[in-house]
């Protein structure tokens, strides 16, 4: 079978787009686990940090986004992959730019999408919760300032867990975070299923100004990545229940591909997230496809 894609990334978080607007069963079918993992592998495939399904809705929502992580697992949430879903219906001449509010749906529920100023885009984020089942978190009840042991590290890692339709571990710190931290904490916590049942992504933040946070995310399925729309999120929810930044103050997350901006409505009631969205290149590929492990 031959599929056709496109190639999109918003802030450096890049993903392959795969139009299946009428629900073709086939596309499903051609697109399994290993087939997804070795189109997103960098040095075989067509690299990318995760593959995104554009569906049709047939419901009360427009659209349904089916989001995978770069080892083919499915994942719920993917702000980036909105806004380059979006980018990539607009391109297909769906009449998204025309619409005040856009609903896709996602593992996580209906998000509401909208272009404001030329490719930029808003999502109406999932609230971020504390809840430690909504965090997804096993370790005790308090998500904020928790202590986890995790094998293999030295010393405990205190941060907050944090869903915003996926789970996240929120580490602050005064000093820029290095490589080997990300890559040896990441890892390691992205998969102790000790304290996050499920995987959790882990946010390296720190904050830069009164407004600015710099922020690195190791996905799980994934790795580090350039950009993490749900991570950006997930950081500034984070420093507003350390009383680092407030309410309804639009923040600057400054990631290594770019830069995004988060504001969280009084006590929780909305997350918005802004930033770009960019067409990278097309291509045809045939299926299955697959390269040495």
């Amino acid at each position: 079978m031959t599929l056709q894609f496109t190639k999109y990334h918003g802030a450096g978080n890049d993903f392959i787009m795969v139009d299946n607007r009428d629900d073709d069963r086939r596309v499903w079918e051609a697109l399994d686990t290993e087939t997804i993992a070795a189109l997103c592998r960098r040095q075989h495939g067509i690299g990318a940090d995760g593959l995104i399904v554009a569906v049709r809705d047939g419901g009360d929502a427009d659209y349904r986004m089916g989001h995978f992580n770069a080892d083919g697992s499915p994942a719920e949430m993917c702000g980036n992959g909105l806004r380059c879903l979006m980018k990539f219906l607009d391109e297909l001449g769906e009449p998204v730019r025309a619409k005040d509010e856009v609903a896709i749906v996602t593992g996580a529920g209906t998000v509401a999408c909208r272009f404001v100023e030329g490719d930029r885009v808003q999502v109406a984020m999932p609230v971020p919760s504390f809840d430690a089942t909504a965090a997804r978190f096993a370790a005790g009840p308090g998500t904020v300032g928790v202590a986890i042991d995790v094998p293999g590290l030295p010393d405990p890692v205190t941060g907050a867990a944090v869903g915003v339709g996926n789970p996240h571990f929120v580490l602050y710190s005064t000093e820029m975070w290095e490589g080997e931290d990300v890559h040896e904490i990441g890892r390691r916590l992205a998969i102790f299923e000790g304290a996050f049942p499920e995987g959790v992504n882990v946010g390296f933040a720190r904050k830069e100004a009164p407004d600015t946070v710099a922020l690195v995310v190791y996905e799980r399925g994934v790795g580090p990545t350039l950009a993490c729309g749900s991570g950006a999120v997930a950081a500034v929810a984070a420093g507003i229940a350390e009383a680092r930044f407030a309410f309804d103050q639009p923040v600057n997350v400054r990631m290594p591909g770019g830069m995004l901006q988060v504001t969280i409505g009084d006590e929780w009631s909305f997350a918005v997230l802004e930033g770009d969205a960019v067409r990278v290149y097309a291509g045809v590929v045939e299926t299955p496809f697959r390269t040495s492990a």
